[in-house]
């Protein structure tokens, strides 16, 4: 059970994250020639935009699992959609993954600089050092999470771009296979696809943490 001070610092993280990696897709988007999301007003960082209520109330719930407002677009503007398509799904991935290292890199240097050991900073760390990984360890979270090949996570649109008539077939009972892989991960299949997804972030942490350290040790 998450306490109150965890719960702030998730929602901070959250909030921040969704705001700039769905940014990330209305940028790539637009630079390759879709004017959907300017139209829509989500050509913004601005987390406002971007979140969804409902979802962030869902950080309340036992599996703390959340979502935003995904961006629209329109791969008819594309020059070359199934290229530009994998382009657009990988800036997510892409902006997490980018976030962390930040945070990792911070960790590294505020560890440096109070001689904090590693061990200590991922267990019994201060306020800022837990913050710090928080927001590292649930954007590798996030970024995991959306590289399963499933519709419509963007993991689904890299095994597309391979299969590109299969995958558009499939994308036509999205809701239902999406609907069901949510019963199987907040239902029955919860823990196991929690571990899965947590065991990966924390050991992709942990790695990011120890090449930076390697480096400025």
């Amino acid at each position: 059970m998450l306490d109150i001070t965890q719960l702030i610092q998730i929602w901070i993280i959250v909030i921040i994250s969704i705001g700039l990696h769905e940014y990330a897709h209305a940028y790539v988007s637009s630079i390759l020639g879709d004017p959907t999301p300017k139209l829509q007003w989500r050509l913004t960082p601005n987390p406002l935009k971007h979140i969804d209520i409902i979802g962030l109330l869902m950080i309340l719930s036992p599996l703390h699992f959340w979502w935003g407002k995904p961006v629209q677009i329109n791969p008819s503007y594309y020059k070359h959609p199934r290229r530009d398509e994998l382009m657009v799904a990988l800036a997510w991935p892409a902006t997490n993954l980018v976030l962390a290292l930040s945070w990792v890199l911070l960790l590294v240097v505020y560890s440096l600089m109070s001689w904090y050991k590693i061990n200590v900073l991922f267990n019994q760390g201060d306020l800022f050092t837990n913050f710090w990984v928080y927001f590292a360890q649930l954007n590798i979270w996030m970024a995991v999470f959306n590289l399963i090949p499933i519709p419509p996570l963007d993991g689904f649109r890299l095994i597309k771009m391979f299969f590109w008539n299969w995958g558009k077939q499939i994308e036509k009972y999205s809701l239902y296979i999406w609907l069901g892989f949510l019963f199987l991960f907040m239902g029955p299949g919860s823990s196991i696809f929690s571990f899965i997804i947590w065991w990966a972030s924390d050991w992709i942490l942990r790695l990011f943490f120890s090449i930076f350290w390697q480096v400025f040790y």
